[in-house]
């Protein structure tokens, strides 16, 4: 049998592997100076902020190694046990290993897809697109959540139902229901339900393809909290 024209098995390829990692670190050090360069106007609330949302995403409190910008907000503060305190989060624990925390793992797959996409289509052009997509895809999400949290800023008064109402508006605009990307504010409105899924479900519409459920526990907090407010609401009146 011919075995000429099987495709190259990177498995096992410790140079692959290697050179992955190397760009991994690299792309990891570039955002860190991208963020610092980007919110450094930003006020000391907003960076506080931006913790808590990661916090909430990883699920426990994050050293200053497992977030991007972590160095720069630690530099704004006295250190990064004053950022927590701030941001009133409890103190993290031990910091992982590089290659055992989440921003690594996240890119690291970013990199061996880009990697695998260069060795096949030419190694030149596929940089240079590689860093283009990059940089646009990077200042294209912050510019995003730079927006969404002003939007929350601007309606952070605006009762749940009116939030609702607002998604249900969208979502009758586009003519389907919408991801988050494409809702100003989603971020924010995510952060007020637990989640943009459990808010597509708290207003009724069919989740998009391919999102996965709200996670039962989130969506039951959710509506606990909001019996909880309207029944308080009801012994105020």
């Amino acid at each position: 049998m011919d075995r000429t024209n099987k495709p190259h098995r990177f498995r096992g390829d410790l140079q692959f592997q290697k050179q992955v990692r190397d760009r991994t670190r690299e792309s990891l050090l570039q955002q860190d100076e991208d963020f610092a360069k980007i919110h450094k106007h930003d006020s000391n609330e907003q960076l506080l902020e931006y913790v808590r949302a990661f916090s909430k995403e990883l699920g426990r409190t994050p050293n200053a190694g497992e977030i991007i910008g972590g160095r720069y907000i630690s530099s704004r503060f006295q250190n990064w046990d004053d950022v927590v305190s701030s941001a009133g989060l409890p103190k993290p624990g031990k910091l992982p290993a590089f290659e055992n925390r989440l921003i690594y793992k996240t890119e690291y797959k970013v990199q061996e897809r880009l990697l695998r996409q260069e060795r096949f289509a030419g190694k030149d052009a596929a940089k240079e697109e590689r860093i283009r997509r990059d940089a646009e895809g990077r200042a294209e999400d912050l510019a995003r959540q730079e927006r969404d949290f002003a939007w929350g800023r601007a309606h952070e008064q605006d009762t749940d139902a009116q939030l609702i109402e607002y998604i249900r508006a969208c979502a009758a605009a586009l003519e389907h229901s919408p991801i988050a990307q494409e809702v100003l504010g989603a971020a924010y409105i995510a952060k007020r339900f637990g989640s943009w899924a459990v808010a597509l479900v708290v207003a009724g519409l069919p989740l998009p393809e391919g999102m996965k459920p709200p996670n039962p526990k989130t969506l039951k907090a959710y509506r606990d909290n909001a019996r909880a407010a309207a029944l308080t609401g009801a012994e105020q009146k």
